[in-house]
């Protein structure tokens, strides 16, 4: 179809998807956000690239990241509450569990400050960020050795803080950039955007009830300007190979499909091109034959006449299992066409599989000009 007529459709299925997630997420409570900070290491790169090029991210993310800063303190009330009553009751009995008691509260409250601080958002300061499950568990884990202590931090719960019992424990912390929705939107962890749905409603099922697999592909592409698209890998470049994200690009021109295999060349390790004129589609295993050969100082690019959704499909579960492996490098497929409708949905898709994996590619199809 015209770039303008494929344009419009993938931004129609965008809005269709948003409208689903608006309408599911949140009534099942949030259970895949609240089960502790779910932002590792490759999820802090993808938010530093979000947040670089669009500060209105950084600036969402700094204000909700206040909100948590003052439940983080008021827990940190109820801790030390709780503590000195401990300390009155078993001073005597368990004082070298009170005093090891006493270094994680001092963790809690440097974490609380940091929280509560107007530090930079740089890499380092957001990985010190995904730490607070680790320092709520160790400190949860001292106080259980007290009988009763772990009920007292409910009871005791300052307003404004998050101990609660859900069923017969504390509930777990829900994400740290998560207050009434997820402050980080397309740049959220893959797992996230890769439709990860236990709830009930269930998000993938919704989707199933209202879109095809066609039009839920076109709905994880994003519409950019070809401006956007260089400028983020001009970015990835500038930080190094941490912050590579496989991509797909549909629409270039020739002038742009010659700059973007500039750019993957511009990486300062090898690139190898690869044309499919006929189209794209490898399975699985195929890709990761090929990642594996190329190795992981080296950026793979295939210029495509065409790609449709199962392909991408196969592509984004190749490229997943690539990245768990630690050897994944760069990708870019650049490709003329989204070939639909398809022959038939991904296995994936059919089955109702809780996960379905193109959240983690960026997949975008270039706006006209």
């Amino acid at each position: 179809m015209p770039n303008r007529q494929f344009v419009d459709s993938v931004s129609a299925a965008r809005h269709k998807l948003d409208a689903i997630i608006e309408r599911v997420c949140g009534a099942c409570g949030y259970s895949c956000c609240h089960t502790g900070t779910m932002v590792g290491s490759h999820g802090v790169c993808r938010l530093y690239k979000g947040m670089t090029l669009d500060a209105a991210l950084g600036s969402r993310v700094r204000a909700g990241l206040k909100v948590r800063a003052a439940e983080i303190a008021a827990d940190l009330d109820t801790i030390l509450h709780v503590t000195e009553m401990l300390k009155t009751s078993l001073g005597d009995e368990m004082a070298a569990e009170l005093a090891d008691l006493d270094v994680l509260t001092g963790e809690w409250r440097d974490f609380s400050e940091f929280v509560a601080s107007d530090f930079d958002l740089t890499p380092d300061n957001l990985k010190r960020l995904t730490q607070f499950s680790a320092v709520r568990h160790n400190l949860l884990r001292q106080l259980r050795q007290f009988p009763g202590a772990e009920a007292a931090l409910a009871t005791m719960s300052a307003p404004g803080g998050s101990f609660h019992f859900r069923g017969r424990k504390l509930a777990p912390p829900r994400c740290m950039f998560h207050l009434d929705g997820c402050l980080l939107d397309r740049y959220r962890p893959v797992k996230c955007a890769n439709f990860f749905c236990n709830g009930e409603p269930n998000l993938l099922a919704e989707c199933h009830r209202e879109m095809d697999f066609d039009e839920f592909v076109l709905a994880n592409m994003y519409p950019e300007s070809f401006e956007f698209v260089e400028e983020m890998m001009l970015l990835e470049n500038d930080l190094g190979p941490d912050y590579w994200e496989p991509k797909v690009v549909f629409g270039c021109d020739e002038e742009q499909r010659a700059r973007l295999i500039e750019l993957a060349a511009g990486r300062g390790v090898r690139s190898d091109l690869q044309q499919r004129p006929e189209g794209f589609y490898l399975s699985t295993g195929e890709l990761l034959e090929l990642i594996k050969a190329a190795g992981r100082d080296a950026t793979l690019v295939f210029a495509a006449g065409s790609v449709g959704g199962p392909a991408l499909y196969e592509l984004a579960v190749a490229l997943g299992r690539a990245h768990n492996a630690g050897i994944l490098g760069g990708f870019i497929l650049i490709a003329e066409a989204f070939a639909a409708p398809s022959f038939m949905p991904h296995p994936m898709w059919s089955d109702g599989m809780m996960s379905q994996p193109l959240g983690s590619l960026e997949i975008y199809a270039l706006t006209p000009t």
